[in-house]
C-alpha cells in the first residue's frame, strides 16, 4: 500500500469521540513516532496487528522508523488493499479468508461490485507472511555466526588501499565452518572466481537472491532445492582474500542490499 492508496479510503475520517465511533465506521487517529518506539510495540499499545500498521501507513522498511514520524492509526485490524480487474467483494473476502459483509460495512459500500483500482479496508485481513518479513527486515538468517571484519559499502581494499565498494559483508569464521542458506530457496549457480574463490548463488522468492564466497568447498549443485537447515559449504580462504571468513551478499531484482537491513 502507498500513501495514494490510502487517501483513496472513502469516508475515512480522524478519531471520533468514544459516543459517535459506532457510527462514523473505520476512523483514525495520528500517533506521532517517539525514541525507543518499535512497530510492534506500536501496535500492541493500540491493540492492532503489525499488519495493520504497516498497511495503512503504507511502510516499505519497518527498521528505517524515524522518530518525529506521523503514523496512522485506525480504528480497527486490517490491510489496504487495491481492487484488481475482475474481483469483487466476495472474491476478495474469500482471497483473504475474511467476511464479505464485513468488507461491505467497513468501507460503506452499496452493493458487492468494486471498480477496478478502489482502495479497500479489508477488516481482519492480514499481509502474506513473506511480505511481512520482507517489510520487517526479517527475511534472512546469519548463513554463519562469526564476527563482521568487513562491513556493506565504501572502504579500501585490503591489498591495494584503493577506495572500492564492498557489496556484502564479510563474516570472520574459522575455516570449515558450516554455511547454511540463509533462506529457502533454489541454487542458481555455483564455481570459482578469481574474486570470490569457491562461490554458491542462491535464488529465492519476490527476486530475492544470495551470494556465498571464499568457500573451503560447496556441498550443493545447481537446480537444487535447499532450506535454511541446508548447509550449502563450508567457509575458507579462496579467490580475493587475506584470510579465512565468509563473504554475504543479498540482491534484490538484481540490485544489491545492505545485508544488514535484512538479517535476524
Amino acid at each position: 500500500a502507498s500513501g495514494g492508496m490510502i487517501e483513496g479510503l472513502a469516508g475515512l475520517s480522524v478519531g471520533p469521540s468514544a459516543a459517535e465511533s459506532e457510527d462514523r465506521g473505520l476512523y483514525y487517529s495520528v500517533y506521532r513516532v517517539v525514541r525507543g518506539d518499535t512497530l510492534s510495540d506500536i501496535a500492541d499499545r493500540n491493540d492492532l496487528s503489525l499488519d495493520t500498521i504497516v498497511s495503512f501507513n503504507g511502510i516499505k522498511n519497518a527498521r528505517s522508523l524515524q522518530p518525529g514520524t506521523l503514523l496512522k492509526i485506525p480504528s480497527a485490524s486490517g490491510i489496504v488493499y487495491e481492487a484488481k480487474a475482475g474481483e469483487d467483494v466476495p472474491s476478495i473476502a474469500a482471497k483473504h479468508e475474511i467476511s464479505a459483509d464485513r468488507v461491505i460495512e467497513a468501507n460503506r459500500l452499496m452493493s458487492e461490485k468494486v471498480a477496478p483500482g478502489r482502495v479497500l479496508f479489508l477488516p481482519d485481513a492480514r499481509l502474506a507472511s513473506f511480505q511481512l518479513r520482507e517489510i520487517s527486515g526479517d527475511l534472512f538468517r546469519w548463513p554463519a555466526r562469526g564476527w563482521i571484519t568487513t562491513w556493506y559499502g565504501w572502504d579500501k581494499d585490503p591489498f591495494t588501499g584503493a577506495r572500492r565498494f564492498h557489496s556484502g559483508l564479510d563474516i570472520g569464521v574459522d575455516t570449515w565452518t558450516p554455511v547454511r542458506a540463509a533462506m529457502d530457496g533454489y541454487v542458481s549457480d555455483t564455481g570459482y572466481s578469481s574474486g570470490l574463490g569457491n562461490y554458491i548463488v542462491l535464488g529465492h522468492h519476490a527476486g530475492w537472491a544470495s551470494v556465498y564466497g571464499h568457500l573451503q568447498s560447496i556441498s550443493v549443485k545447481a537446480g537444487q532445492r535447499v532450506s535454511t537447515q541446508t548447509v550449502i559449504g563450508y567457509s575458507g580462504n579462496t579467490g580475493y582474500s587475506t584470510g579465512p571468513h565468509l563473504h554475504f551478499s543479498v540482491f534484490k531484482n538484481g540490485r544489491s542490499v545492505n545485508p544488514s537491513n535484512v538479517l535476524h
